[in-house]
Protein backbone atom coordinates (compact mmCIF):
# COMPACT_ATOMS: atom_id res chain seq x y z
CA UNK A 1 0.00 0.00 0.00
CA UNK A 2 2.84 2.39 0.79
CA UNK A 3 4.32 1.69 -2.64
CA UNK A 4 1.16 2.50 -4.59
CA UNK A 5 0.61 6.04 -3.33
CA UNK A 6 3.87 7.67 -4.51
CA UNK A 7 4.02 5.59 -7.69
CA UNK A 8 0.48 6.53 -8.64
CA UNK A 9 1.08 10.24 -8.19
CA UNK A 10 4.52 10.38 -9.82
CA UNK A 11 4.22 7.87 -12.64
CA UNK A 12 0.64 8.40 -13.79
CA UNK A 13 0.34 12.18 -13.87
CA UNK A 14 -2.46 12.38 -16.41
CA UNK A 15 -2.90 16.10 -15.78
CA UNK A 16 0.39 16.77 -17.64
CA UNK A 17 -0.36 14.62 -20.69
CA UNK A 18 0.50 16.10 -24.06
CA UNK A 19 -2.30 14.59 -26.15
CA UNK A 20 -5.73 13.03 -25.67
CA UNK A 21 -4.60 9.41 -26.10
CA UNK A 22 -1.89 9.76 -23.47
CA UNK A 23 -4.33 11.53 -21.17
CA UNK A 24 -6.83 8.66 -21.39
CA UNK A 25 -4.15 6.00 -20.88
CA UNK A 26 -2.59 7.72 -17.87
CA UNK A 27 -6.02 8.40 -16.37
CA UNK A 28 -6.93 4.73 -16.77
CA UNK A 29 -3.70 3.61 -15.11
CA UNK A 30 -4.16 6.18 -12.34
CA UNK A 31 -7.68 4.96 -11.58
CA UNK A 32 -6.50 1.32 -11.72
CA UNK A 33 -3.87 2.04 -9.06
CA UNK A 34 -6.45 3.79 -6.88
CA UNK A 35 -8.73 0.74 -7.15
CA UNK A 36 -5.82 -1.58 -6.26
CA UNK A 37 -5.04 0.59 -3.25
CA UNK A 38 -8.67 0.48 -2.09
CA UNK A 39 -8.80 -3.30 -2.48
CA UNK A 40 -5.58 -3.68 -0.49
CA UNK A 41 -7.00 -1.50 2.28
CA UNK A 42 -10.22 -3.52 2.27
CA UNK A 43 -8.37 -6.83 2.61
CA UNK A 44 -6.18 -5.35 5.34
CA UNK A 45 -9.25 -4.14 7.24
CA UNK A 46 -11.60 -7.09 6.80
CA UNK A 47 -9.22 -9.95 6.12
CA UNK A 48 -9.31 -12.56 3.39
CA UNK A 49 -12.03 -14.59 5.11
CA UNK A 50 -12.90 -17.92 3.48
CA UNK A 51 -10.42 -17.26 0.65
CA UNK A 52 -7.41 -17.19 2.97
CA UNK A 53 -4.89 -19.96 3.40
CA UNK A 54 -5.72 -20.10 7.10
CA UNK A 55 -9.35 -20.92 6.29
CA UNK A 56 -8.26 -23.61 3.83
CA UNK A 57 -5.93 -25.20 6.41
CA UNK A 58 -8.44 -25.06 9.27
CA UNK A 59 -10.35 -28.29 8.41
CA UNK A 60 -7.04 -30.17 8.24
CA UNK A 61 -5.98 -28.83 11.62
CA UNK A 62 -9.31 -29.85 13.16
CA UNK A 63 -8.97 -33.38 11.75
CA UNK A 64 -5.42 -33.66 13.06
CA UNK A 65 -6.48 -32.46 16.52
CA UNK A 66 -9.43 -34.85 16.71
CA UNK A 67 -7.31 -37.80 15.57
CA UNK A 68 -4.70 -37.19 18.26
Amino acid sequence: MLFLVPVTVTMHNFWAAADAATFRLELLLFVRNIVLLCCALLVARVGAGPLSLDAAMEPRALKADSAA
